[in-house]
């Protein structure tokens, strides 16, 4: 499997650079304390460490996660994220399921930025 994810570095006003991530792999599944349909996603070695720098970055701040253009996500990042994984709440077993397939497809996106 094979996952790019964007995230767009920097905290100012100022447009930066996207930097490209992959992500080694995307599964549906359950969340274990909420019992809520989620899709689990594990970021490469190189993408734990731009991935960090970017939430330690950006601790207190709204962020987006977007997955082919579309909002998933607008968490707080209350503390960096060190351990590269994340999840992304969805509504449904089968949205999970085709969020899950798409998330490993070939040039697949996953875009995370500082919300405004």
């Amino acid at each position: 499997m094979r996952l790019v994810v964007l995230l767009a570095a920097g905290t100012s006003a100022a447009v930066a650079e996207p930097i490209w991530l992959e992500v080694s792999q995307a599964i549906y599944g359950t969340d274990q304390r909420s019992g809520q349909a989620v899709v689990n996603f594990i970021l490469t070695t190189a993408g734990r460490e731009v991935f960090a720098r970017f939430t330690a970055e950006n601790v207190g701040r709204r962020i987006d996660i977007r997955v082919d253009g579309r909002t998933m996500l607008r968490p707080v990042v209350r503390e960096a994220v060190n351990g590269g994984v994340g999840q992304i709440p969805v509504a449904t077993v089968d949205e999970g399921r085709v969020l899950a397939r798409r998330l490993g497809a070939e040039g697949a996106r996953l875009e995370v930025e500082a919300a405004e």
